[in-house]
């Protein structure tokens, strides 16, 4: 639990990380238009107002979801595996997006140097090493979980 000597300096690095956030933003707006033409500005902005709406009504809903769906079905999980289940399932699933487009720049690419990697079989290779990593760290915790319950005296219980 936070005290409220902890409190003052992790309010001050947040409003120092906020503060440089919103200076390195502004510098580089500022920038946009003076190296970008008006069609590639246009393009551009449309492209954020596009990532933002799938951002939010797409992205934001799912894992509102999945989140929930885990909680139920993943109710014996130690809130830390659940954590990592969660975000195993979000990293792969935003993974998985960006690969679907770049497969697709791919295959109507103009240049045969353009995006030459095989993007379909890295991301099942990705697949297959965060299934495995997140596999292994959740069984690492609930197995250290566990273990200090099964420690201790073996002997039965029983109420005087």
């Amino acid at each position: 639990m936070n005290t409220p000597t902890t409190t003052k300096p992790v309010t001050a690095a947040r409003a120092v990380l906020g503060v440089t956030g919103a200076v390195l933003i502004s510098y580089g707006l500022l920038g946009l238009p003076t190296q970008l033409g008006a069609a590639h500005l246009v393009g551009l902005l449309t492209w954020m107002a596009l990532a933002v709406l799938l951002h939010d009504g797409v992205v934001v809903p799912l894992s509102t979801l999945a989140g929930a769906g885990l909680t139920r079905t993943g109710s014996r999980l130690q809130p830390a595996s659940a954590a990592i289940l969660r975000g195993a399932l979000m990293t792969g699933a935003v993974v998985s997006l960006i690969t679907g487009i770049l497969l697709k720049a791919q295959s109507e690419a103009r240049t045969i140097s353009a995006l030459e990697g095989d993007y379909a079989a890295n991301l099942l290779w990705f697949w297959a090493v965060l299934v495995m990593a997140a596999a292994a760290a959740i069984y690492a915790i609930e197995r250290a979980g566990r273990a200090p319950s099964e420690k201790g005296d073996s002997r039965q219980k029983t109420r005087p």
